[in-house]
């Protein structure tokens, strides 16, 4: 795949903009479009609203900031054998750590060839708000993988859910069809997630819009106070157009001088009590942060930033990066370390594995 290419194909999308006159009913069949495998306007949809969305960008940042704070490792799989007088297991307890120190040798040296690992996990990381993510391999000129080039989501669909995953050269929108190339997976690493952020994003977003749209002309309307001048009592008849020009300017100006006798008068401009526009929009925020946290916060900032209640939520995003560390290094053990293992140490076991964990802290030193 010329991604470069690619790009270039599509340039008209950089005039799209979808949230444009989007409706809920627009939303819908999108979302139910990427149900059969349509993803081209869903992900550009997608890819707008985590730019647009406050809350959906925060938790976006948050926790990729936790994924990047993992480190990665090559381990060794330890094998403990008991004494046996058969020579076979015997010879297999001296050759099993030889083996694992030589597997974990090759794997090391395949993950430190690539030139954007840190990327690639990231990339994967954005499967949870996305649906999938895909990297290719870029291979250098022995033919080893050197760099994993993360493809745009609108440019991949499949025939129904559960299709073989297709290229979308165009980028366009509507179903897959039988002449439009299939990806070669020996090629890729795949991630996906079944249920991802944005799909509880997207309709939060639009409500909130929608909202926001309705304080505004709240806000047009009842924001400025009303306020009328009482003219003084026996105004001569052809003196009141000339009172009313300059009670409109003092009202218009909220300055100036009125006539002796003249009152200003005000009215309560809502009397409705408490509006409900910031209840509504503060509940579409604890949609997507509750989305994004798997029901772990419900908001990402509260009194107390910076303490012990400041800790906790940090504690809570590193907690969640742990978790999603266990899928991804997952993703590379199945579709890159195992080809590496195959075609370095064919028919035997495997012996090491690709590793995402929290750092580990180095104890302090004791004082004599």
């Amino acid at each position: 795949m010329n991604l470069t290419q690619l790009k270039k194909m599509n340039r008209w999308r950089d005039g799209f903009n979808p949230l444009r006159g989007l409706t809920m009913m627009q939303a819908v069949a999108l979302l139910e479009a990427g149900e059969r495998g349509e993803y081209a306007n869903l992900q550009w949809l997608f890819r707008a609203v985590e730019r647009r969305n406050a809350t959906l960008r925060a938790v976006k940042a948050r926790r990729l900031s936790a994924v990047m704070r993992l480190d990665w490792s090559v381990e060794e799989i330890k094998i403990e054998t008991s004494p046996t007088p058969n020579s076979e297991i015997s010879n297999l307890k001296f050759e099993m750590p030889s083996l694992a120190a030589r597997q974990a040798e090759a794997l090391r040296a395949a993950y430190e060839r690539i030139d954007n690992l840190r990327e690639a996990v990231g990339f994967l990381a954005l499967a949870e708000f996305r649906g999938y993510a895909h990297l290719e391999f870029h291979r250098g000129g022995d033919g080893g993988v050197a760099h994993f080039e993360p493809v745009p989501q609108w440019l991949l669909f499949r025939q129904g859910l559960n299709g073989p995953w297709q290229y979308n050269a165009e980028a366009r929108s509507g179903a897959a069809r039988e002449d439009d190339p299939v990806l070669d997976l020996n090629d890729f690493l795949v991630r996906e997630v079944e249920d991802p952020i944005n799909e509880i994003a997207v309709i939060s977003h639009l409500r909130q819009s929608l909202s926001q749209k309705d304080w505004d002309g709240f806000v047009e309307t009842y924001g400025i106070p009303p306020l009328f001048i009482e003219l003084p009592p026996n105004v001569p008849a052809d003196k009141e157009a000339l009172y009313q020009a300059q009670a409109e300017a003092v009202i218009g100006d909220s300055r100036g001088t009125m006539p002796n006798g003249a009152k200003v008068q005000t009215v309560t401009p809502y009397s409705g009590g408490t509006t409900p526009f910031s209840e509504h929009i503060r509940y579409q925020d604890e949609c997507i942060v509750l989305a994004g946290t798997g029901g772990k916060l419900t908001m990402l900032a509260q009194s107390g930033s910076g303490t012990l209640a400041g800790g906790a939520h940090e504690n809570t995003f590193d907690e969640i990066a742990a978790s999603e560390a266990l899928e991804i290094s997952e993703v590379f053990q199945k579709q890159f370390d195992a080809r590496i293992l195959a075609e370095k140490f064919p028919g035997a076991p495997v012996r090491a594995f690709f590793q995402l964990a929290p750092k580990k802290e180095k104890p302090a030193d004791v004082a004599a």
